[in-house]
């Protein structure tokens, strides 16, 4: 297993139809194409919803020519626009597909499905985790990938950041599941908003690469040899926290 790996995040313009952003590309696939000719890393990450879920099929030829595993949003179309974190290994095509576990207001009033199912993939890397968007919000979706043995989670996130506020809100909890978890966790939005962003933070919660208001890519070597011995997980109690799986509001 490699012990480090390059990854290339994507911080560009949303496809029409997707975002809030006054610029759009009208050909999300030449766009995805052009940033594969430049990405120098075996894992090149793009942020939520960026492909229309038909186009998979494609994209899994670019990764392929270009011999780069991709990670991705796609959005299905038509009544249901439900919001998946899609894995594309460069030799077998779709090898995961996550769908959104936690949905905003906005994807319910898009009739969006409500994913079920949190797992960690195993890759040539190691095992990995996605988080999907708003997930970032929600403890248990880093946990459940990290308990099934994911060491790196990346974050696809729709838009950029509205206000300072929020781009504080979400880098600390991305530090927070980085330093609980003992993993790597990377994320990047589209360029669209007052504060798109790309980061990186390692398993100590130290930020080891950040770019705001930057349309382009963001390169992150990451080394799992810094994540030391410290195992939060052997010092859980889960017999005490069975009211989260009850539901509702304790």
């Amino acid at each position: 297993m490699q012990r480090k790996i390059r990854v290339s995040l994507c911080c560009l313009l949303p496809r029409v139809g997707f975002g809030s952003g006054e610029r759009h590309v009208s050909d999300e696939l030449k766009q995805m194409e052009e940033y594969l000719n430049r990405a120098q890393g075996e894992i090149v990450v793009f942020p939520e919803g960026y492909l229309k879920s038909e186009d998979c099929a494609k994209a899994s030829e670019l990764a392929r020519r270009y011999d780069k595993w991709l990670i991705l949003g796609t959005q299905d179309q038509g009544q249901c626009k439900s919001l998946y974190t899609v894995v594309i290994d460069p030799d077998k095509g779709l090898v995961y597909s996550h769908c959104k576990s936690a949905l905003t207001d906005g994807d319910r009033k898009d009739n969006a499905r409500l994913g079920k199912s949190i797992e960690a993939l195993d890759t040539p890397f190691g095992k990995i985790g996605t988080i999907l968007c708003y997930e970032m919000h929600f403890p248990e979706v880093a946990r459940i990938e990290c308990l099934d043995g994911a060491w790196i989670l990346f974050n696809t996130i729709g838009t950029g950041m509205w206000h300072e506020q929020q781009f504080d809100e979400w880098t600390t909890l991305a530090k927070a599941r980085a330093i609980e978890n003992r993993c790597f966790v990377l994320g990047t939005t589209h360029y669209c908003d007052p504060i798109p962003m790309m980061y990186a933070y390692d398993p100590h919660g130290r930020l080891i690469g950040m770019m705001r208001n930057h349309e382009g890519i963001m390169e992150v070597e990451i080394d799992r040899d810094l994540i030391d011995e410290r195992d939060y997980f052997k010092d859980r109690n889960p017999e005490a926290y069975t009211k989260i799986t009850e539901g509702g509001n304790i």
